[in-house]
């Protein structure tokens, strides 16, 4: 029987990695920062550290500024729609314009209700996510797209335009709703839960999406892979993504890293 996720490897990588979501301006790392920005920067070619608010998004250009393979995104996530001032257009806008920020993200809909947060509000989700789709089409900035439990509804918002360009991040939709996405011409990406031995229904999912529209990511600090499960995730995990991705497609590790840095250096317009 074949493990679905890959164990701890000492081979030598042909090429560094590209995280395409990780938060490492997030307070996860505030003991340590330095440290982890230090390793996971040698380790991989490139990371993009996404906002999800006002704050976040402005910490994760300071941070791609200090960084030189470290790059930026900002937008405010739905779970802080209720924070939503009008001003904060203006303020996603000036970062934005940093030669450093290469898309507007994370913003999209969600409908799980997390423990802290209110019960979801679609349609003002919705309002909060038009707002930042038209940001991005005024600046040419692809999107990282989030969502959960909402991929029909998303699926919906992102077809009333035309050539909309991005990704949609951490897939957890089914087969279908994969193919919808596809369709749109957006690129899905793989966070470390597609490790999880429960994700079948994941790994179904990645199966489906071609070579040259796939992307992987960390999502870090959240979602480790297995077996770092219940730790905090790391950019430079995003390898184990990769093998399993690897597994899952009938690919080697080689062609996996070739296809996912070439999609990303082409959607985010990375040097």
């Amino acid at each position: 029987m074949r493990l679905y996720f890959p164990l701890k490897s000492a081979i030598m990588r042909p090429m560094k990695l590209i995280d395409t979501h990780a938060h490492l301006q997030f307070k996860a790392y505030d003991a340590d920062r330095e440290e982890v920005v230090e390793r996971n920067s040698k380790e991989l070619e490139a990371i993009i550290n996404v906002g999800a608010k006002i704050d976040s998004s402005e910490a994760g250009v300071k941070l791609a500024q200090e960084v030189p393979n470290f790059y930026a995104a900002v937008g405010v996530h739905p779970h802080h729609v209720d924070e939503w001032k009008t001003d904060w257009i203006d303020q996603l806008e000036k970062f934005a314009k940093n030669p450093k920020v290469v898309a507007i993200g994370e913003i999209g809909l969600d409908e799980h209700t997390y423990q802290g947060y209110p019960k979801p509000d679609l349609k003002k989700q919705e309002e909060l996510l038009l707002l930042q789709i038209d940001l991005a089409q005024r600046l040419n900035l692809p999107i990282l797209f989030h969502c959960r439990d909402a991929y029909d509804k998303l699926f919906k918002v992102i077809k009333s335009y035309n050539d909309v360009a991005g990704l949609v991040h951490c897939f957890m939709g089914s087969v279908e709703q994969a193919k919808k996405f596809l369709t749109l011409g957006l690129y899905i990406s793989f966070s470390g839960n597609i490790t999880y031995k429960s994700n079948g229904f994941i790994r179904d999912s990645a199966k489906i999406v071609p070579l040259d529209r796939l992307l992987i990511e960390t999502d870090a600090p959240y979602l480790p892979p297995e077996p770092y499960r219940g730790t905090r995730n790391e950019p430079r995990y995003v390898e184990l993504t990769a093998k399993t991705l690897s597994t899952v497609k009938s690919a080697s590790f080689e062609e996996i890293s070739k296809a996912t840095n070439t999609n990303a250096r082409r959607l985010l317009n990375l040097p």
